[in-house]
């Protein structure tokens, strides 16, 4: 069989897709309990959430709709709050209780959501894929309910098989 080149790429891209999603999932969590979601878009759905972000009139919306066009595929990794029950104060609140009545957001939760970002980037970097993450894209991906309305803090790693990085050169 013969494959062309643009084939063994959307594959790859499909497989990279799986991996990252997988890294994620596999990233330790506080209390080994899991706040995150994981999207993944291609296609049609990617460039929705390009054209959304294009008509956004705030910096870097618009310089960053023009990389989700022409990359590859975005994961998108959404985080809940779900307190720990852990009492820490460290979120700023007395403890728990108070958080959570204060729709307060528990440390822990975005604490793991850092750790999953960069074992997703890691994984990403291992494949040697081009990335970047944006927090434009996880904001509008959001907007556009993408997610649930508890998941509030989205981030967004578009991916990109081209000649040149096209995250690097950013005007």
């Amino acid at each position: 069989m013969k494959y062309s080149e643009n084939t063994l790429e959307e594959k790859a891209i499909e497989q990279a897709l799986g991996l990252i999603a997988t890294a994620i999932k596999t990233s330790p969590k506080s209390r080994g309990l899991n706040a995150l979601k994981v999207i993944a878009l291609t296609d049609k759905e990617k460039n929705k959430l390009a054209k959304k972000m294009s008509t956004i009139n705030k910096h870097p919306f618009p310089r960053d709709s023009k990389n989700i066009e022409k990359a590859d595929a975005i994961i998108l990794i959404g985080m809940k709050t779900m307190h720990m029950g852990l009492n820490c104060g460290m979120c700023g609140y007395k403890d728990c209780a108070d958080s959570q009545g204060k729709k307060g957001h528990c440390i822990f939760n975005t604490i793991d959501l850092g750790i999953a970002l960069g074992s997703a980037v890691s994984t990403i970097s291992d494949l040697k894929i081009d990335s970047r993450i944006m927090y434009s894209a996880g904001m509008t991906a959001r907007d556009m309910g993408l997610f649930p309305k508890e998941y509030r803090i989205v981030m967004g790693i578009p991916l990109s098989i081209s000649q040149k990085n096209i995250f690097f050169d950013r005007k």
